[in-house]
């Protein structure tokens, strides 16, 4: 039991250092407190959905591995949104709509070749032995699909 809690408090402490630090970057690269704010949310809400995903659906305990993953798919989930609201503040209208009609077009394709391409690397690992691969294949293929959903369905729209 306390291996449990001692990892439940290290993935906060993960998520304490890594949303802060993905937020600044955020700002720093964007340009945009509105937009660093609307993208830490989507993130939050792809960890959370895989995590929760993974502890639902796949009834995972949190153990050395999950947390492990769960900061470095802060990682993962942070790079399509950046992507994309980079994308939108360097568009050069002054009208919401075409700014996100640019990030998307300019940006969404990208963000889904690169989606693909990431999943296509993780789809090696699922036949893997080792529990930890097989583990970490379905949550970066999870992260990857969630991310996506996220970034093109939640972050661009709003």
């Amino acid at each position: 039991m306390t291996t449990e809690v001692e990892l439940v408090r290290g993935i906060f402490i993960g998520f304490a250092i890594c949303f802060p630090v993905a937020f600044v970057v955020l700002f720093l690269a964007t340009g945009s407190l509105s937009i660093a704010v609307f993208a830490i949310g989507s993130i939050a809400f792809i960890v959370g959905s895989l995590l929760g995903f993974t502890s639902v659906a796949l009834d995972w305990s949190l153990g050395v591995g999950e947390s492990i993953a769960g900061t470095i798919v802060i990682g993962l989930a942070v790079d399509y949104t950046v992507h994309l609201g980079h994308a939108y503040t360097e568009a050069a209208s002054e009208s919401r709509e075409d700014k996100v009609s640019y990030a998307a077009t300019v940006m969404g394709v990208t963000v889904v070749a690169g989606g693909i391409t990431t999943l296509g690397s993780s789809l090696f690992m699922f036949a893997c032995q080792v529990t930890f691969f097989s583990k970490m294949a379905t949550l970066i293929a999870g992260t990857i699909g969630f991310s996506l959903l996220f970034s093109l369905l939640f972050f661009v729209p709003l």
